[in-house]
């Protein structure tokens, strides 16, 4: 018969037997770890030992391929950490890793020095050809191509050094991260840990295979994206990444990784509502009996022994249900195997990559924002959800800035959000500000507001092939609250856009958008202008 599962101190476990984590999925908080065993008999008493002490005992799942289960029972012990195997490797990882950073360090001054010499090429040449001009000397064929090539070599130069530095920064992010795993794994005694005793019954020769799946907490991940836009933002190179963490106690190495949006330890049911109570008080009442409470105490125990009322029973067992990818959550598979540590840092794992095609745009709001914002236009191609999360934003090799990317699902449309462009400039300048009181022909009072908007386009990047660029102006109009109160647009220099799009953001918001088309190395100014009439006697609020 099956024993119940106890939790005791580990005497005699029976014949250990090496266990190794085959596969492990990631939820937002915990996370699922499949454990195999490999027995070379059916019979007998066998431990798995070493399983982490952050394992949910409720929620542990045997398995074994070739015999039956007849008992089982998960026992409690402490071991005492050698810093040998592990430091070891740590301090070999160290050395490796200080030895890369002082090579690439050695590189750094080399380019340096290649770079003075360039330079000194290019004064020189300069120099020489003025001098051959004045003489009457000059060979302009020669000249170019000396030109090109220095310049040429300094423009490899300058990316070459700015790779070199951010592979001595990567390299700086893991020396620390394995200069504070060593000083953790020097400074623990011990951990506690649990060792799982099964009592198996089998017929025939041979083994048999026992796969564990256990529940663990302190673990989690969340998406991370690289969007890198080519110059004129007509395609983005999206990296998609999670950054995975676990403190379970176990490192998971070498295992096949799963990733899910599931919440298993939320569990599959909601609450029920509880019936509220109420009664009347009676102050006259000598006794302060509160009617309604009294006479229900009978009716309200009883709803309670049902668990709809009072305090959850001490015994009632928590729902727990595993949810996979069938339409309430998303789960990943990644297409490699990964190695995760257990540590306080994060590690960084790729979920995947594509290209997206995009129909760039410019957008500004000059009223709170001097910036002209590029955006991306696209639809997810992929074949993942995108989940939300936040976006390190590249335009080539220069980093723009971070970004928060909404949930989209594979074949929907949205929206990147590429940076500002300093090749654009908005300016806001208020025209009129005024107030009129009611007049011989009208009882209301108005109030009179214009504005000019000007743009310049020193050379977008994402320009027309005449190099001009069409920008989106977006100005927010007052919205009322009280009927006689009335809202107007006047003496616009140009109409606003009509699209279904901008219709909405109109009608729904108050929102009004304008398309201007801004000339390479020119200007286009924007006029308009907003009245508000209502009565004279009331007064307007914001």
């Amino acid at each position: 018969m099956l024993t119940t599962l106890a939790l005791g101190v580990l005497s005699a476990p029976g014949l250990e037997v090496p266990s190794r984590i085959d596969e492990v999925t990631v939820y937002p908080g915990s996370a699922l770890v499949t454990r195999v065993a490999e027995l070379t008999s059916r019979n007998g008493e066998f431990a798995i030992t070493g399983l982490p002490w952050s394992l949910d005992p409720n929620n542990l799942r045997i398995r074994v391929n070739g015999a039956d289960l007849v008992g089982m029972e998960l026992r409690e012990r402490h071991v005492e950490l050698a810093p040998s195997a592990r430091v070891e490797v740590l301090r070999r990882a160290l050395k490796a890793l200080e030895r890369e950073l002082a090579g690439l360090e050695d590189d750094r001054a080399t380019l340096d020095q290649v770079q003075r010499h360039l330079q000194r090429l290019l004064d020189l040449e300069g120099g020489q050809h003025v001098d051959q001009v004045k003489a009457g000397q000059s060979n302009s064929q020669v000249w170019s191509e000396n030109l090109a090539f220095v310049t040429r070599e300094l423009a490899a130069n300058r990316k070459a050094q700015r790779e070199n530095q951010w592979q001595r920064e990567e390299l700086g992010v893991k020396l620390e991260d394995l200069r504070r795993e060593l000083g953790a794994c020097t400074a623990q005694g011990g951990v506690d840990q649990r060792d799982l005793v099964l009592d198996l019954i089998g017929q025939g020769d041979g083994g048999a295979r026992v796969t564990i799946d256990y529940v663990v907490g302190n673990a989690g991940w969340r998406p991370l994206y690289d969007l890198r836009a080519t110059k004129d933002a007509t395609s983005v190179e999206l990296s998609y990444r999670a950054q995975v963490w676990q403190a379970t106690g176990e490192d998971w190495s070498d295992v096949g990784m799963l990733l899910s949006t599931a919440q298993p330890l939320l569990g599959a049911q909601g609450p029920k509502p509880r019936p509220k109570w109420i009664g009347l008080h009676e102050p006259n009442r000598d006794d302060g009996v509160v009617l309604g409470r009294a006479a229900a105490a009978p009716e309200r125990e009883a709803l309670r022994d049902f668990g709809y009322a009072g305090e959850p029973k001490a015994d009632a067992a928590r729902p727990f249900a595993a949810v996979d990818d069938q339409g309430l959550s998303v789960r990943f598979r990644l297409a490699r195997r990964e190695s995760i540590d257990s540590r306080n840092q994060p590690t960084l794992v790729l979920v995947g990559q594509t290209r997206l095609e995009a129909s760039p745009e410019y957008v500004c709001v000059p009223e709170l924002d001097p910036h002209v914002w590029l955006r991306g236009r696209t639809k997810n191609t992929s074949a993942w959800t995108m989940l939300p999360g936040e976006a390190s934003v590249y335009c080539g090799a220069d980093f723009l800035g971070k970004a928060q990317l909404a949930s989209v699902e594979p074949g929907q449309e949205f929206t990147l959000h590429l940076g500002a462009d300093p090749a654009l400039t908005v300016e806001r300048i208020q025209r009129v500000d005024e107030h009129q009181t009611a007049g011989v022909f009208s009882s209301d009072a108005t109030e009179h507001d214009a504005w000019t908007i000007r743009l310049e386009n020193h050379g977008a990047a994402a320009a027309a092939a005449d190099g001009s660029a069409l920008v989106f102006v977006r100005e927010s109009l007052p919205r009322a609250t009280d009927e006689r109160i009335e809202i107007s647009l006047v003496d616009c220099s140009q109409e606003p856009a009509k699209g279904e799009r901008w219709k909405k953001d109109r009608d729904e918001q108050g929102i009004v958008t304008w398309a201007l088309r801004v000339p390479k190395d020119g200007e286009v100014a924007l006029r308009y202008g907003v009245k508000v009439a209502y009565p004279e006697k009331a007064r307007l609020t914001q």
